[in-house]
């Protein structure tokens, strides 16, 4: 008994549809086909629609066409019974056709795929054998920048971070900054008036004159929410140091971060005036009561928490016993972009909160006095640059003499990307160039001072 089955050719633009028909007999069933494995002469070279076994009531393909259009209608074993030609099939080149994609010293075969960085690779047929065809993202991290500064006498080192790598650029902007470009009446802000100061020394460390007041490095993970770690950072070393150390008291980020929600964007960024309007009116928390959690795991790192705090009222500490005054500051005010105000203000009042534009570069950075790298960046970028806004504290500043020839003035930065970046966590940058902006919108606070909380 004979049975007709029917198919088509593979689906492309340039074919058209036939019907051809092939007897077998119905001794041989689809469950005891092992498809291309089973077929005589193996799998065919090139593109040849007469090349099938049956499936079920009807035709699967078995050419090396399939292994690079991934057709629907094409065996399930096709990518391990054609990743190699039979000896009678001429090369399509000069070169032996390889029937597998060597990376690094690792062999993948037809239709295994890699990740390269931030892009996916396949191991897919090409004219001249096999090769690891690969997406066209921009990484985070990037050897080429890495080697171009490193190459350089650019007054700082660049490296891998293991942490960053494997992220795209695009990532990198939306998970690791997270300050939005202040509105122009908030860049506008009047700058308050600084008394002058002849004797400032040469270099300065907010950490030295404070020492135990200054908060360390926060890593704000994979949630871009710089706006809302940098606020009570200097929130939290402003009250230290305007009470003494009486009142060192890590402010909680995590509380501002899902409790300030008025037009802001969580993990996708805030705005700084909104930041300090709602720490003035409503308070936050210790860290201990409502500590860090955004961003610090795959799970939570596209998160936002609910806010576990009313606005108006105090309540028990979220998920744990201990108990917590909210705390408040002063509205903020505007230090001028003139060198000589921004470090008296530090010098007299501590570390100060700096917005300034991350390049592609900055992510590399492990150590020296950073400045853009322009001609590196340009290099290694496609022409697919990709900027985003950042706020930090400013501890210090101070003069880096490493090259005798080229001395270079710097101020002390900490970012927020946890102490595995850069220097233990800070990084310097130029001084009085205002380099990246960073010189452009620098904020200063009181803190709201409670002597009752002072007194316990």
């Amino acid at each position: 008994m004979d049975t007709t089955i029917s198919a088509t050719t593979h689906k492309s633009p340039l074919a058209v549809l036939f019907v051809f028909t092939l007897v077998f007999s119905t001794s041989m069933t689809p469950a005891q086909s092992q498809f291309c494995s089973d077929r005589p002469g193996g799998c065919c070279p090139g593109r040849d629609d007469a090349c099938t076994v049956p499936r079920g009531d009807t035709l699967c393909y078995c050419d090396e066409f399939c292994l690079r259009s991934k057709d629907p209608d094409c065996c399930p074993d096709v990518f391990n019974n054609c990743t190699a030609l039979p000896v009678t099939v001429a090369p399509l080149s000069p070169n032996p056709l390889k029937s597998d994609c060597l990376y690094k010293g690792k062999h993948y075969f037809a239709g295994d795929s890699i990740k390269i960085n931030c892009n996916t690779c396949t191991c897919l047929l090409d004219v001249g054998g096999y090769e690891l065809q690969c997406e066209d993202k921009v990484c985070l991290i990037r050897e080429e920048i890495i080697n171009a500064v490193n190459s350089d006498s650019n007054g700082w080192l660049a490296r891998n971070y293991t942490f960053l790598w494997g992220l795209t650029l695009e990532e990198g902007v939306r998970r690791r900054l997270g300050t939005l470009k202040p509105a122009p009446f908030v860049a506008g802000m009047k700058e308050i008036a600084i008394e002058q100061m002849e004797d400032l020394p040469e270099s300065f460390d907010s950490r030295q004159k404070w020492p135990g007041w200054i908060e360390d490095v926060m890593d704000q993970g994979n949630c871009g929410s710089s706006w809302a770690v940098s606020t009570t950072s200097v929130a939290s070393d402003r009250l230290a140091i305007q009470s003494m150390g009486n009142m060192k008291l890590p402010l909680s980020a995590q509380n501002l971060l899902s409790c300030n929600t008025r037009r802001q964007r969580g993990c996708d960024g805030g705005h700084l005036d909104r930041a300090w309007y709602y720490v003035r009116k409503y308070g936050v928390v210790t860290d201990k009561c409502y500590p860090y959690k955004s961003g610090m795991d795959e799970s939570s790192k596209m998160e936002r928490y609910p806010c576990m705090l009313p606005r108006h009222q105090s309540t028990p500490c979220p998920h744990n016993d201990t108990t917590s005054g909210k705390y408040h500051s002063s509205p903020p005010y505007r230090i001028s972009e003139k060198e000589s105000d921004i470090k008296a203000e530090i010098f007299k009042n501590g570390p100060v909160q700096a917005t300034f534009l991350v390049k592609d570069d900055f992510y590399s950075y492990a150590g020296g006095v950073y400045k853009y790298t322009r001609e590196a960046v340009k290099g290694a970028s496609k022409g697919k640059l990709r900027s985003g806004y950042h706020s930090v504290r400013i501890i210090g500043w101070g003069v880096d003499r490493t090259n005798p020839s080229s001395s270079l003035p710097y101020w002390i930065c900490a970012n927020s990307w946890g102490t595995q970046w850069g220097e233990n966590g800070l990084f310097r940058i130029i001084r009085g160039q205002n380099e990246c902006g960073i010189e452009s919108f620098i904020v200063g606070v009181w803190g709201d001072i409670d002597m009752e909380m002072m007194r316990h």
